[in-house]
Formats: structure tokens, sequence, C-alpha cells
């Protein structure tokens, strides 16, 4: 990635915009300004995260958030930086299945009008679904020995198609089937629209890889506050190669550019929790405090659990 040595994280990620805060928080209170100047430089210059993930999470972040001046700057910021604007188009499309078609809309004419088509862009562009060759015999390898051997697996195969299936078997194991099932009892015409949109049409896609994909995709749904699918998503995400610290590192920039509120502790108990069902909690938290942290998390689960029942499951 291009950046000039001399370059701070915030001249990098927010060459306008940090500049106007800088100018906005030093008239308003000069102490309240070098606090925030320090809080998104540090967190900013980690290294848990490359610089063109932090560019691609936040592309997808300012998208679903509708923070369609953000979503300008960094754009602007991105392409100098380096990141290829095949995959900034990508992660702006992507966002397609949380919000719909209005909001990617607006942000793809923001990014046509940042964006300058080159040639090489042209040729990266996806291959339509029909054209990109995939096998079953390569995939079914991908399955967890469950869902493999779920008695509903074959029935639903035959009825909707391996293409959607597959993908949803390999991005969320047990999750996917039982989903499947779900929607095959309510309605056999939607499952089949939504496997070939999302799971066959968008998932596959491959202008990004699914970590990344994936990775944007916890900061976009932290973002907006949405700490089911977050869950989901960053399980997903472990499963095809992102590691725990990365996942924290997205929570640690969701706080810097969107607030504590939807992220703190809840955001960090999950992917504890998460890690720890799938065998990587020492990537985060040393042997000798995996008990106290367990202990820890476990408690405040469960007062989050109970206020939850005391509003009605609210």
């Amino acid at each position: 990635m291009d950046s000039s040595p001399n370059e701070t994280p915030v001249e990098m990620f927010l060459p306008e915009a940090g500049e106007r805060l800088s100018r906005l928080f030093g008239r308003i209170d000069p102490d309240f300004a070098v606090v925030w100047s320090k809080h998104v430089s540090r967190l900013l210059a980690r290294t848990q995260l490359d610089v063109r993930t932090r560019f691609l999470i936040l592309t997808m972040q300012y998208t679903v958030t509708q923070r369609f001046g953000q979503l300008k700057e960094n754009l602007a910021a991105a392409q100098r930086a380096g990141v290829p604007p095949e995959e900034l188009r990508e992660v702006i499309l992507q966002a397609y299945v949380y919000t719909g078609p209005w909001v990617v809309a607006e942000a793809c004419q923001i990014y046509e009008t940042v964006i300058e088509s080159t040639p090489e862009v042209e040729e990266r562009r996806s291959e339509p679904a029909a054209e990109r060759e995939r096998r079953l015999a390569d995939e079914r390898p991908t399955w967890s020995a469950d869902d493999a051997a779920d008695p509903r697996l074959n029935d639903l195969l035959e009825r909707y198609g391996w293409h959607g299936i597959s993908t949803g078997l390999r991005l969320r194991p047990s999750h996917h089937l039982n989903m499947l099932d779900t929607l095959d009892a309510l309605d056999p015409d939607f499952l089949q629209i939504w496997l070939d949109a999302v799971y066959d049409g968008m998932y596959t896609r491959g202008v990004v890889d699914d970590r990344t994909r994936l990775l944007c995709v916890v900061g976009a749904t932290l973002a907006v506050g949405e700490t089911h699918q977050s869950r989901r998503h960053m399980r997903a995400a472990m499963r095809v190669g992102a590691g725990p610290r990365e996942l924290l590192e997205v929570i640690f920039q969701t706080t810097a550019f969107f607030g504590h509120p939807y992220v703190m502790p809840a955001a960090f108990d999950d992917l504890i929790r998460i890690a720890d069902d799938e065998g990587r909690i020492l990537e985060l938290v040393p042997a000798d405090r995996v008990d106290e942290t367990r202990r820890i998390v476990a408690a405040r689960v469960a007062r989050r659990d109970g206020i939850r029942d005391d509003l009605g499951g609210a």
C-alpha cells in the first residue's frame, strides 16, 4: 500500500475529516482535541489489521450506516493508499444483502464520482454466477460431517440445487441447514430466490476473499448494532481463516468510529465465547487467565440474558 513515510494514521485514513475534526475540536476544547487525536491515531496505527483491510471494513461500515460524506473521503483515501478499486466497489455491493438496493445505489454513485475507471479495473469485475466454475465434488469436503450426514440434506439438494446450499454449509455449519429447513416449511419459492441471490449470487463472487468479506461484514453489523448477526459472522470468519485477534481489532476499530455502546462489552464476550467454542481462546487470552475470563464472561452474559427476560424477551 502507498503511503508517505511521515504520514500519520489520521492523515492516511482521515485526510480531510481528520483535519476538519481537529480544527473543530480544537476550537471547542483543545484538551478534548488531543484526547480524540491520540485515541484514533493509536488505534489506526496498530498492525493487527493491514491498511487494505482497514479501508475495506470502513467502506462497508460507512455504506451500511449511510455516512456518505465519510464514504466519499474514505474511497479517495483508500485509492491513494493503493487499495484496489474493484475491492472497494465489491464491499459496497456486498452491503446489498444487509441494506437493500437504495443505500447501495447511493454508495455506488459516490464510488463513480471518486474512482476513475481503468481498463485494469474493468477486467477484474466479477464473472456472472453461471460462468464461475464450481464442482460439487470439490465442495463436499468443506461441509461438516454432521451436515453431510443429516437426513434432510439430500432432499434439499435435489429440490433447490447444490450451489447456494453448499456455500451456506461451508460458511455456517448446522445453522444453514436449520434455516433451509425453516424456510422450506414457510415458503419454498422464497427459499429458492434467497439461495440463488445471496448464497450463490453474492457470496461466491470472488472479488474479495471470504476472510476479508466476512471481516467487513462483522464491522458492518457492529456499526449498526446488530449483535446477533455479528456473532454468526465472527464464527464464519474464523472458519475461513480470520484470526481471533483480527476480529478483536475490528471491534476496537468500530469503537473509534461508531462509539462504544454497541460493542463493549457484548462484542468482546461474543468473540471470547466463539473463540473458546472453536478451540482458539488461547489466541486471545493467556492460558493462566482463561478460567477467570470464562467466569467473568459467563456472569456478564447471564446478567444480560436476565435483563432481556425481565423485559419480556426484548
